[in-house]
C-alpha cells in the first residue's frame, strides 16, 4: 500500500496526514478538509464499512491512488456515533491555521479522540445512562477497579478480592470501555467485555498513579478520600485519569472528587441474579418492562441516571433508606410531589452541560438550557423549603443560587440559540451594542466557564445534592 512507502514520497499533504495517523494508528482519523471530514487508506474502507458511504480513489501519493471517503462537518456528530457504537475510536483532526498565511498544508491536529468511554457530546449519548470508562489492575492477589463517566464527572474506585468478586462489579459497572494492563493475564477474566484496550505497564505505576490524582485533586496525597491503602485501585485510578487526559488533549477540571466505593456499604448482586431481576435490563437486552422503566417518573435526564444508579447499587444503610423514605412519605402526605415535580421540569441537564463547559466542548444551546435551569432554582428552594425533614432541609440550604450569572446569560444569549456556533445568530442584539459590544460567543463563553470555576466543581453544591431530590421525588415508592 502507498501509505506503507517512506513518508518523503508523499505528497505534503499526505506527509501530514500519515504523521497523524501514525499518532493514532488504533483510531480512525477525521482529517478537516474545508466543510468535510476526510478519511484515508484504511480509515476510509473501514469508514466505507462501518457507516455505508462511497470509497472513492482521488489524485495520487507516492505513485498510488489514495483510497478515500467523506462525510460533512456538520453531519459529523452521526456518523461518529455509529462508528464508537461499533466499538471504534475517532481521533479528530481540526485545521488550527490560516489558509491565507499557510504555505503548504494548513496546520493540523488533533484537538480531540471519541472513544466509547469518553463520550460528553449529548447527540452522541442516551440520556438516562452512563457510559463509564473503567480500568482494572491486578496487585499483590487484589484486584483494583476504577471507573469514570466523563459526561458528569463522577470518578470512582474500588478493589475485589478474587477474580469472581471483579466479574460480579463488571456485571454491575457494565463499562462501555475497558482498560487493562496488556503483559498481564487478565485478558481471560475479562475476555467477555467488548470494547477491551490494553494499556503499557508503565501507565499503572503507582508513584505515577498517585502523582496523577494528587495533582489532579490539588492535594498532597490520598487519605482524605480513605483511598490511600487501595495500592490496585490507585494503579487502575491513574491509568484511567492518564487515558481521558490523552482523548479530551487537556485537563479534566470537572473531575473534583474521587469516591471510593466499598463493598459493604451495597448488597452484591452477581450476574444471574441481575439478569433475572431485570433491573435495568430485560432478558432480551432490551429496557422495556424492566424495574427501572416501571419505577421513573423523574423529572430530569439527572434524576433517571440517579435512579438506575440507586438501583444498580442497593444500599445497606437503614439510616440513609430511613431519610429517603422520610422525605417521600412527607411529600405524599402535604400533597406537594406535582409541585416539585414541575419545578424541576425546565432544570436541563447540569451534570453533562457543566462537564462540556469544563472541557471547553460546550455550545449555545447548553448555555442557554443553563439560564433556564438556574432560574428555576429559586422555586425548586421554596418548594422544598416547605417539607420538614433532613433530607430537605440539606437539599433546600445547599441549592446555591447565581443572580449574576442568570443575568450575564439571560441578557446576551438569545432564547433559541443554533445548534452550533458557525451558524451565527447566538447573542443578542442588545449584548453586542452595550457594553460587551464586540464580544463573540467565545469570549462568553470564557467569561461564563471563568465564573463557573466553583460550579464546575459543583458536585459539591448542585449535582448530588439538587439531583438527588430529583431521583426521589420522580419515584413512587
Amino acid at each position: 500500500m502507498a501509505a506503507s512507502a517512506p513518508l518523503s514520497n508523499h505528497t505534503p499533504m499526505m506527509q501530514q496526514y500519515l504523521g497523524i495517523k501514525r499518532d493514532h494508528p488504533n483510531d480512525l482519523v477525521f482529517y478537516r478538509m474545508g466543510d468535510f471530514y476526510e478519511l484515508f487508506y484504511d480509515d476510509a474502507k473501514s469508514a466505507s464499512e462501518l457507516l455505508d458511504i462511497s470509497l472513492t480513489s482521488r489524485g495520487q501519493s507516492a505513485g498510488q491512488p489514495i483510497p478515500m471517503s467523506g462525510i460533512p462537518y456538520h453531519a459529523a456528530d452521526g456518523y461518529i456515533a455509529k462508528i464508537v457504537n461499533a466499538g471504534r475510536s475517532v481521533a479528530v483532526a481540526e485545521q488550527i491555521g490560516d489558509p491565507s498565511t499557510s504555505k503548504g498544508p494548513v496546520d493540523r491536529k488533533v484537538v480531540r479522540v471519541v472513544t466509547p468511554g469518553t463520550l460528553t457530546d449529548e447527540a452522541l449519548m442516551d440520556a438516562g445512562s452512563e457510559r463509564l470508562l473503567t480500568a482494572v489492575y491486578q496487585l499483590q492477589g487484589r484486584y483494583g477497579i476504577s471507573s469514570l463517566d466523563m459526561s458528569s464527572g463522577r470518578f470512582s474506585l474500588l478493589e475485589a478480592d478474587s477474580a469472581d468478586q471483579l466479574h460480579t462489579q463488571l456485571q454491575r459497572l457494565k463499562p462501555a470501555e475497558l482498560l487493562f494492563d496488556e503483559s498481564s493475564d487478565m485478558l481471560i477474566q475479562i475476555q467477555d467485555w467488548p470494547c477491551r484496550r490494553p494499556q503499557a505497564t508503565w501507565n499503572f505505576s503507582l508513584d505515577t498513579a498517585q502523582r496523577l490524582l494528587c495533582n489532579q485533586f490539588n492535594t498532597r496525597d490520598l487519605s482524605g478520600f480513605g483511598c490511600d491503602e487501595m495500592a490496585a485501585a490507585i494503579c487502575a485510578a491513574g491509568c484511567l485519569l492518564n487515558y481521558a487526559k490523552e482523548t479530551q488533549k487537556g485537563e479534566l477540571p470537572h473531575l473534583r472528587n474521587l469516591q471510593v466505593e466499598l463493598a459493604q456499604d451495597t448488597l452484591i448482586l452477581d450476574g444471574p441474579s441481575r439478569k433475572n431481576l431485570e433491573i435495568d435490563q430485560n432478558v432480551q437486552g432490551g429496557d422495556q418492562f424492566t424495574l427501572a422503566q416501571t419505577l421513573d417518573s423523574t423529572s430530569t435526564p439527572m434524576g433517571g441516571r440517579l435512579l438506575r444508579h440507586w438501583l444498580n447499587n442497593p444500599l445497606r444503610c437503614i439510616n440513609t433508606l430511613h431519610q429517603r423514605q422520610d422525605f417521600i412519605a412527607q411529600a405524599i402526605e402535604t400533597d406537594i410531589t406535582e409541585s416539585l415535580q414541575l419545578s424541576l421540569k425546565p432544570i436541563g441537564d447540569i451534570e453533562r452541560i457543566l462537564s462540556r463547559i469544563a472541557l471547553r466542548s460546550a455550545r449555545p444551546r447548553d448555555l442557554s438550557r443553563l439560564s433556564a435551569s438556574l432560574q428555576a432554582l429559586p422555586q425548586l428552594q421554596q418548594h422544598l423549603s416547605l417539607l420538614d425533614t433532613a433530607k430537605s432541609a440539606s437539599l433546600a440550604k445547599n441549592i446555591n443560587q447565581f443572580p449574576e450569572l442568570v443575568q450575564l446569560l439571560d441578557q446576551a444569549i438569545i432564547e433559541n440559540p443554533p445548534v452550533i456556533i458557525r451558524d451565527g445568530g447566538v447573542n443578542r442584539i442588545q449584548y453586542d451594542q452595550a457594553e460587551f459590544k464586540g464580544h463573540c460567543f467565545g469570549n462568553l463563553f470564557i467569561t461564563v466557564l471563568t465564573r463557573l470555576v466553583g460550579l464546575a466543581a459543583s458536585s459539591q453544591m448542585i449535582r448530588p445534592r439538587m439531583y438527588q431530590a430529583r431521583g426521589v421525588i420522580g419515584c413512587r415508592f
